[in-house]
């Protein structure tokens, strides 16, 4: 199983110390080849034995089969190297999504007697584009500007419903949390589609997606891209198409 894989299935699991050092470890990366778990530990003022349960908790044996499982990872991605920036997007998004995931979703899509999406910002742009090739399949699909009405429409959603949030934070202080909250309470399915991380959005949702994107912030502006959302959408309804369309 892949490094990614085993976060994928397993990050949700970690406190936020763990979450803290999982994620300084990913961004020094680099460098963890050479640390000891001891220096690893004493880095967070900790013990050894607080590396050990997360790297557990992820799925990994201990400190040492996590270590290079993460070397592995990185060795493939230097191989990457002759890639562009959105190549590596792709690859890394791909290894999120599984066959099981897959087919959940598609199933979703087909028996749900209308699908809402709940998206703002730049998220709101893929949303609306998978929504409008659905209608073009007869499925009653939904985008939402305004997010005072796409929260009302969250609340009056059934359980023959679907409601799909995209965020890349996934917080639960967004619109986007908010609609989907009141989607569960209203009985109806939902699944999220965010960054990988674990975030709050995921933790409420049925089923969860995830991509891999660039976090770019101008003037505290988000201007993430969401090539990810681009591309997962479009890999789905391709799936669709062939499952159900043809």
């Amino acid at each position: 199983m892949s490094f990614y894989k085993f976060l994928e299935e397993n990050r949700n699991q970690l406190n936020q110390t763990e979450e803290k050092i999982l994620t300084y470890l990913m961004k020094e990366k680099n460098q963890v080849e050479k640390w000891t778990i001891r220096e690893v530990a004493q880095q967070f003022y900790t013990v050894p034995n607080t590396i050990v349960r997360m790297c557990q908790k992820l799925g990994f044996q201990g400190y040492v089969h996590f270590k290079n499982s993460l070397k592995d990872t990185l060795v493939e991605e230097q191989s990457f190297l002759e890639m562009t920036d959105l190549d590596s997007k792709i690859v890394k998004t791909k290894q999120f999504l599984n066959d099981e995931i897959t087919e959940q979703v598609l199933e979703a899509i087909n028996e749900a007697d209308q699908i809402l999406f709940f998206a703002v910002g730049l998220s709101r742009f893929p949303a609306e584009e998978f929504s409008e090739r659905l209608k073009i399949l007869g499925k009653r699909s939904q985008t939402f500007i305004d997010p005072h009405l796409m929260k009302h429409n969250a609340k009056q959603m059934t359980d023959k419903d679907l409601g799909i949030a995209l965020s890349l934070s996934g917080s639960e202080k967004s619109n986007v949390f908010s609609a989907t909250n009141r989607a569960n309470i209203a009985g109806a399915k939902t699944i999220s589609l965010t960054g990988f991380s674990t975030n709050e959005l995921s933790k409420i949702t049925d089923i969860q997606l995830y991509v891999y994107s660039t976090e770019i912030k101008i003037e505290g502006l988000d201007a993430s891209d969401r090539f990810g959302m681009h591309y997962l959408l479009n890999r789905l309804f391709k799936d669709y198409v062939d499952r159900y369309s043809i």
